[in-house]
């Protein structure tokens, strides 16, 4: 080797001075440093499949009470849907208007808010700990002051976990392109 070059780990191997004979300084550090990493490797492997099988239940039941949540709608099941919206809730619909949770019930017990059908597609859930974010595509008929709703729009409803129990903070809606 030549003095004053900087020397690849290639060169570095297969110099004699690197590992003068078999069950040297190098061979006896290199099989425990290699279970070592295979054995982290497992660990977080087997850490990986847990939260991946706890984030499919969760995604789940955060699916579920979207579909239940919608179902809610429909029918104007004001006591189902209280125990979906959290007391703070903040809804944007597809017109940039703001409304909270007492509006939205005010709105569906005068009948200004009539919802016929809502069909969700394409959710997908995201989690943060001890909140969420599921969006996703809506069909929907109906009607509000009197005008239609928009048939295709795009979501975005934030949840958080509250006693155990998945709750509504904020929605918004914007019109989808046909």
């Amino acid at each position: 080797m030549l003095i004053g070059l900087r020397h690849t780990p290639l060169d570095v191997c297969l110099s004699r001075d690197h590992n003068p004979r078999p069950g040297g300084r190098a061979v006896k550090y290199t099989i425990p440093v290699l279970l070592l990493v295979l054995a982290v490797g497992t660990f977080a492997g087997a850490q990986k499949d847990q939260a991946r099988q706890g984030s499919d239940a969760v995604t789940r039941a955060l699916v579920d009470v979207e579909n239940k949540w919608v179902e809610a709608l429909v029918k104007s099941d004001i006591a189902t849907l209280d125990s979906i919206i959290a007391d703070t809730y903040v809804d944007t619909d597809e017109h940039s208007r703001r409304s909270g949770k007492d509006d939205v019930f005010s709105f569906l017990k005068s009948g200004d808010l009539k919802l016929d059908s809502i069909k969700l597609s394409d959710m997908q859930v995201h989690l943060y700990g001890d909140a969420a974010v599921v969006t996703g595509s809506a069909v929907q008929a109906g009607s509000f002051l009197g005008g239609p709703l928009a048939t295709n729009v795009i979501f975005t409803d934030t949840f958080v976990k509250q006693y155990g129990k998945w709750r509504a903070v904020a929605s918004h809606r914007s019109v989808a392109p046909a």
